[in-house]
């Protein structure tokens, strides 16, 4: 399965993700015939989003998760969540402390955004890691960039 993203919001995504400290953006996404559609981006706000950022973690303020369910509710999509471990040369894979915040909040995705995907990713600079809960659920194995590109 592929994850359908534009060019420009890729672009947008990698350069807003690949910073000093550790950021996160959400992504609306419906179900395409051969993956996901990306619809929408949504970058946090370092000043008023973030609890705690630092360079290999970040904690969310409490009205970001509400406020981003609320936005890919409204608009009858599913929900992504994308942030970067910006060590090349290294398969890029979700951390221990990543599992653990996923476990705890798919279930609440899953119940808030009923019969739509919730997908985590992690970017890196030569490789991506992602996990989907939906049924059913097939992994993604590349992203495709309007214009041809892939990131696998």
């Amino acid at each position: 399965m592929r994850l359908h993203l534009d060019h420009a919001w890729f672009d947008d995504l990698l350069a807003y993700l690949d910073a000093d400290r550790e950021r996160v953006a959400f992504l609306r996404t419906t179900v395409a015939s051969d993956g996901y559609r990306v619809t929408g981006v949504q970058h946090l706000d370092d000043d008023v989003d973030y609890l705690d950022q630092r360079v290999d973690g970040a904690e969310l303020a409490d009205h970001v998760r509400p406020a981003v369910l609320r936005w890919a509710h409204e608009n009858g999509d599913g929900l992504a969540e994308a942030h970067w471990h910006g060590r090349p040369g290294r398969r890029t894979v979700f951390s221990r402390t990543d599992l653990d915040g996923l476990r705890e909040f798919a279930p609440h995705v899953l119940w808030r955004l009923p019969g739509h995907p919730y997908v985590a990713l992690v970017l890196g600079p030569d490789s991506f890691d992602a996990l989907v809960w939906f049924r059913p659920s097939p992994q993604i194995s590349a992203f495709v960039i309007s214009g041809g590109r892939s990131h696998r």
